[in-house]
């Protein structure tokens, strides 16, 4: 069924919502302080590990402007990602959705074919997405890094999921590559110049961080009189190991007695750091700093893609785990989250969250309701500093289909099935965790808690939804060609 976006008109006028009681900090704000219809970008970098920032403790890697962010706003120490790989994690931000019942449920990959670009599996046209409920509320809206979620024209095309323009990659294997040649605006091809081997420097006209900055910067400055949604994707740090020699972020580690290859992997996360401080900057200079909710985090933990060690820079800080585990290290990723006036600086919290709680929260800062059928639970009290009267999760769930995985958390106990042959979570071996006491993760309590391992496999049962797409027995071909 095509949406009909003319339904959109007749709701653009939207009243402010702002939590009864809210503060940001311990005197309540005034009403001016909670802006009608604040801007908001989300700011979604690839693979970046929990400890990878200065804030959660990186060491070597410099981050100033993130560090300046979490001084200047909030800090989560207990915020997760959709799941541990790419695709799905970025479906449960976009839907509200965790990734027992949204569409995407791992990496689906679309080959070429006669009629049909490079991409992964479509989410279907039905699909509300975040960026829908924004148009809904009068946003313009844009996403400018990576999709994932549906090749060009196709139904899960993002300039048909409520995205007012697209500039970067549909295609979650041409964002391997830093220096790919070629990058989307719209349905338009831009070229950068010749791609670069990864080992090659290259220039900065050819690597796709700065088309993607300068893309982000120029969508805010358009619209600077109207309420924009800015879904911010980043690349960086994935993949390829790619950074200008000539760029200072690479340059500050030139001369470090380290491998080259870590050297440019800390070069590009310093890289990333100065352009959300361009961002920050640009907001600052047009005046809408105190209008603009700005929020950073990763689509999951940290990789070993492309040369990267995690163990060489503490990726996952105190965690155990990587990208594609159900540990901590795998689904765990920062969050920082600015909005001057409104955030009080210097906040710090554990509160439960997952990126499926940005569509109701991002629906209760413009003003309209969530679709009916989500699982996230808004922030925006959080936000506004009433962290007494914050709702909570009862439970977090987290899936992944091939490698089929799947955890839960509830309050400080965590259970992990690391190998999945069935949908029934009796038919294979838990391990049980309580992380107030283990926090990496080193000792399996689950034989001697079996009461805790029942409750936590009702919650694993409770939450799973069969799918087609994505069944739990079984094999499916990682590729396929549209024809």
């Amino acid at each position: 069924m095509m949406k009909n976006y003319r339904k959109y008109a007749t709701l653009a006028a939207v009243l402010m919502i702002s939590s009864p009681g809210a503060r940001a900090s311990a005197t309540p704000l005034p009403a001016e302080a909670h802006p009608e219809k604040p801007n908001i970008i989300f700011i979604m970098c690839d693979d970046m590990g929990y400890g990878q920032l200065g804030c959660y403790g990186q060491k070597k890697i410099k981050t100033p402007r993130i560090d300046q962010m979490a001084r200047e706003g909030l800090r989560l120490t207990d915020y997760y990602a959709g799941t541990a790989v790419c695709a799905p994690s970025r479906c449960s931000l976009m839907t509200g959705q965790h990734v027992g019942r949204t569409f995407i449920r791992g990496n689906y990959e679309i080959m070429k074919g006669q009629h049909n670009e490079s991409g992964q599996l479509p989410i279907p046209d039905e699909t509300i997405t975040v960026a829908e409920k924004m148009k809904e509320a009068g946003y313009k809206t844009a996403l400018i890094g990576k999709w994932g979620l549906g090749y060009p024209h196709s139904e899960g095309d993002p300039l048909k999921q409520g995205f007012d323009f697209f500039a970067g990659y549909n295609c979650q294997r041409h964002a391997h590559s830093h220096y790919p040649g070629w990058v989307w605006r719209n349905h338009e091809k831009v070229q950068l110049g010749p791609p670069a081997k990864p080992g090659e420097g290259g220039t900065v006209e050819r690597h796709s961080q700065y088309f993607l900055t300068n893309e982000a910067k120029s969508f805010i400055t358009r619209n600077k009189e109207n309420p924009f949604f800015l879904y911010l994707a980043y690349v960086i740090p994935h993949a390829a190991m790619q950074i200008p020699h000539s760029d200072p972020a690479y340059q500050l580690y030139a001369d470090k007695a380290w491998p080259e290859i870590q050297k440019r992997h800390a070069g590009m996360i310093t890289l990333l750091d100065r352009h959300v401080g361009d961002i920050l900057d640009l907001l600052k200079e047009l005046g809408l700093e105190e209008n603009t909710l700005v929020v950073f985090t990763s689509d999951n933990g940290a990789h070993r893609e492309g040369g990267a060690k995690p163990e060489f820079f503490n990726d996952s800080g105190p965690l155990r785990g990587i990208k594609r585990n159900m540990y901590e290290g795998g689904i765990r990723v920062p969050f920082v989250a600015r909005w001057p006036g409104v955030i009080a600086p210097g906040r710090t919290s554990a509160h439960l969250s997952a990126h499926w709680d940005l569509m109701p929260a991002a629906c209760e800062l413009a003003g309209v309701d969530a679709p009916a059928k989500v699982d996230g639970i808004s922030y925006a009290p959080l936000l506004k500093g009433n962290e007494a009267g914050q709702a909570k999760h009862k439970y977090l769930y987290f899936e992944l289909n091939s490698p089929h995985k799947r955890g839960v958390r509830a309050g400080d106990w965590v259970a992990i099935q690391e190998k999945v042959t069935t949908s029934n979570p009796d038919a294979d071996p838990i391990e049980l965790y309580n992380l107030k006491d283990d926090l990496a993760q080193k000792n399996n309590i689950a034989a001697t808690h079996p009461g805790k391992v029942a409750e936590l496999r009702g919650m694993i049962r409770e939450a799973h939804v069969p799918s087609k797409q994505f069944p739990f027995r079984g094999t499916r071909p990682r590729h396929i060609i549209k024809k």
